[in-house]
């Protein structure tokens, strides 16, 4: 991950006194449910799921066929020292090291277009989109609930393929993209946008996706001996893996080193204390090493 020199020698202070983070010493869930994808890939039928994944949105399905394990435990390591920085990113120190979460390390390791949310309005077909949203029984001008698309499971193999397509597209941005709880709505603007090949290639999910996870942790406030993460949960995981050098090694375990960072990693549930991993890394190299890029 990119390093500033800068922050490195005066960085911010921590967002809580160490040790006393308000995610200290709670278990992390998140609301991904990835568990769903067989059901998914069964209603819609094996060439509409092949389809997919010519789409932007289709990096879920990919990401949902590879070999990476989600590791809460990694996560909560990083988010349980984060720095106080204002702008839209997470800055976590690691030792006296910051390490930066920003859209720029967002767009690299999903390989999504980050560029500015288009000005311009757009609509979709009304013939195509009234249709879909009376079958999922979603009010017009409102993204679906992750509720509204697990209720459809059971009727969509009897639709056209366009509207598995559409189906398939929107549940893909509710589990990964998004991460909703199940209550929880898809933003209409990205939405509407499954209904058209052209608005769907070139909308900057890469920004949006960013922007509702970070926003999504800037307002964690856990009750209890819990939190859940919403969100694209699994690009934090490695982030983690691409910046602390020996997460990556013992946790990380690459896999397909020729693919984006987001499909690069296998990796397991870490059930070893992180601190004592930092530890041992400090006593065998002196220090803990870090990668300056992806």
């Amino acid at each position: 991950m990119d390093v500033s020199e800068d922050l490195a020698r005066d960085y911010p202070p921590r967002l809580y006194p160490e040790g006393a983070s308000i995610f200290e010493n709670k278990s992390i869930n998140t609301n991904s449910h990835f568990s769903e994808i067989p059901r998914l890939r069964q209603a819609i039928g094996i060439d509409v799921w092949d389809n997919l994944k010519t789409y932007p949105v289709g990096l879920i399905a990919k990401l949902a066929e590879s070999k990476l394990v989600w590791s809460g435990k990694t996560v909560h390591y990083l988010l349980c020292r984060q720095l106080r920085v204002y702008k839209k990113e997470i800055w976590s120190l690691v030792v006296d090291q910051p390490l930066r979460f920003s859209l720029i390390e967002f767009g690299e390791i999903t390989g999504l277009n980050t560029n500015p949310l288009p000005e311009e309005s757009f609509e979709p077909d009304p013939e195509n989109y009234k249709a879909l949203w009376e079958l999922l029984k979603v009010p017009l001008g409102y993204g679906p609930k992750f509720d509204e698309l697990i209720e459809a499971l059971t009727e969509c193999p009897f639709w056209s393929a366009d509207q598995r397509k559409w189906y398939g597209l929107l549940f893909l941005q509710a589990i990964g993209l998004y991460g909703l709880h199940h209550n929880c709505r898809i933003p209409f603007e990205s939405a509407k946008r499954v209904f058209d090949d052209d608005a769907l290639m070139t909308y900057p999910w890469g920004r949006t996706a960013y922007e509702f996870l970070v926003d999504s942790i800037k307002l964690l406030h856990p009750q209890g001996g819990s939190y859940t993460l919403s969100g694209f949960k699994d690009v934090l995981l490695v982030w983690a893996y691409e910046s602390v050098t020996v997460f990556g090694e013992l946790y990380g375990r690459k896999v397909n080193p020729d693919e984006i960072p987001l499909l690069r990693w296998g990796g397991s549930r870490t059930r070893a204390s992180l601190a004592t991993t930092i530890a041992k890394e400090m006593n065998d190299h002196g220090t803990v090493r870090f990668k300056s890029d992806i």
